[in-house]
């Protein structure tokens, strides 16, 4: 099994060194207990090198998947396996098969992507706030706006002018398509006139992006 474990403390002794690991969230003593029982536990460390998928990604990727899971009433080995299939499927990149341990930044960011993706298709709520610290933020907003979700609390979306189209302009004619923009529910979208954008960013911490629907 692989999981995302943090590294807490660390000494020198006559055998090696010892490292005392922690795995956020996740209770293994039973499964370790049964591995332990007629020989040692051994397991693989790997230092985030930032070349390869990074611990940050990793931990991500099981927290949503997890998080998921949870939600549709099945196993997260489960949920992984389907995740992989369907990155499979999409992406022709993984030359030795799916492993997340292989993967570079880049396809861990796809990967990631595409959990959120199957979240919003399904219509599966997420912890929203969270969302800017797990994934992209570029990439957040623009899948946002592809899905229409409220890039603040996930709710159906409508889409608001982060630039003005300006007083004037014609908005069924004007070709929107250079200017940025952002997916904010009915709450939030009157929020962002009343407080106005640059307060509206700095409060949430988000942006609009350019964007053209298909």
């Amino acid at each position: 099994m692989n999981e995302y474990a943090e590294i807490v403390g660390y000494r020198n002794s006559k055998k090696g060194t010892e490292l005392l690991v922690i795995i956020p969230d996740r209770q293994f003593q039973s499964k370790i207990k049964r591995f332990a029982e007629n020989k040692k536990v051994k397991a693989m460390i790997r230092i985030d090198d930032n070349r390869h998928i990074t611990i940050d990604q990793l931990k991500k990727a099981h927290v949503l998947m997890a998080e998921i899971a949870t939600y549709l009433g099945y196993p997260a080995d489960w949920f992984k396996a389907l995740m992989k299939s369907w990155y499979t499927e999409l992406y022709d990149d993984l030359k030795d098969g799916f492993s997340m341990a292989n993967m570079s930044v880049d396809q861990a960011r796809r990967f990631i992507n595409l959990i959120i993706e199957f979240a919003f298709e399904m219509d599966i709520p997420l912890k929203y706030n969270e969302m800017p610290s797990i994934v992209e933020i570029n990439d957040y907003l623009y899948i946002c706006l592809r899905y229409k979700k409220c890039v603040i609390c996930g709710k159906e979306a409508e889409i608001h002018h982060w630039d003005a189209i300006g007083m004037g302009n014609d908005r069924r004619r004007f070709d929107d398509s250079k200017l940025r923009k952002i997916a904010l529910c009915r709450v939030h979208h009157i929020e962002a006139h009343t407080i106005g954008r640059d307060t509206f960013a700095e409060k949430y911490h988000v942006y609009g992006i350019v964007y053209k629907e298909a």
